[in-house]
């Protein structure tokens, strides 16, 4: 197959338009080299001779496999095991002892069990984020904090745009370069078993983690219920405007009044939403639903 021609600023402005309403990327002018760079395989794969021919397929609809390999193209999956730490610190230290006292006080108030902590990683790609929060949970458990509370009293829910990301996370195997990029050798040795070439998370963790496809570009995106902390780190700031306000009121649904988000180092809810209170917890940034 010869070299396809450069990508055309109308047939870019076509493929650009298709992505952001897909899955809410917004992607500039400037972007048509990173476009081609993540393109170029696909025409390859789905032999076709050009970025124009791979526009005409998303636009008429009829094949989503080419969809679903452009999305997964384009969103960012990069991640690691317990990803700039300050976070997860926090959540051992702050938010699930706050977590605590609400379990506390319905299984005070109620005859029936009090619902699980529930914890969203929203973006969650090939899961890093979910076993780190799933890691932090046990290893807080361990610590004897809560000695009321078992690791069946904790639920993770993680989610992503991709189905074949969501499968290899639900799979739970790392290779060995993976997991040296942030997890602990005592706690690759605690939670994780041999599984040649690599590891796979042990079966405590696993269970704790549910995970599903949520695209929150949707019109109505899939609920998935009552949260004490949502961690959506690194995502809002691929969205337009309109979308940031979409998915943040979609958290503040998601969440009971003191429930806590956690974004990326370089994202904030300033501009976007007045229903979150900036605070600190244990020396990293979060906000707290009003």
């Amino acid at each position: 197959m010869s070299q396809p021609k450069p990508l055309s600023r109308e047939t870019q402005a076509d493929i650009s338009r298709w992505i952001t309403r897909e899955c809410g990327v917004v992607l500039g002018p400037d972007k048509a080299y990173l476009l081609e760079h993540r393109l170029s395989g696909l025409l390859k794969d789905f032999s076709l001779p050009s970025y124009e021919a791979l526009r005409d397929r998303l636009l008429d609809g009829r094949q989503a496999g080419v969809a679903d390999r452009v999305v997964e193209a384009i969103v960012t999956h990069e991640t690691s095991f317990f990803r700039d730490r300050h976070p997860f610190e926090a959540l051992r230290a702050a938010m699930l002892p706050s977590a605590r006292q609400r379990w506390l006080a319905d299984r005070a108030a109620s005859l029936l069990p009090p619902r699980p902590i529930r914890i969203w990683s929203a973006a969650c790609s090939t899961g890093q984020e979910p076993v780190s929060l799933a890691i932090s949970a046990l290893e807080w458990l361990r610590s004897g904090a809560a000695a009321d509370l078992r690791p069946a009293d904790f639920v993770i829910v993680a989610t992503d745009i991709s189905a074949r990301i969501i499968k290899m996370a639900r799979e739970g195997r790392y290779s060995a370069a993976e997991l040296e990029r942030g997890m602990p050798a005592d706690l690759r040795a605690r939670y994780f078993t041999p599984d040649e070439p690599g590891w796979a998370v042990s079966t405590e963790v696993a269970r704790m983690i549910d995970y599903r496809r949520v695209n929150f570009a949707d019109a109505a995106p899939a609920s998935v219920g009552l949260f004490d902390v949502v961690f959506c780190r690194n995502v809002l700031i691929y969205f337009d405007e309109a979308l940031k306000k979409r998915v943040v009121e979609e958290f503040w649904r998601s969440l009971p009044a003191g429930g806590l988000l956690v974004l990326g180092g370089a994202e904030s809810l300033y501009g976007i939403s007045d229903r979150f209170q900036p605070i600190t917890m244990a020396g990293s940034p979060a906000y707290q639903r009003l």
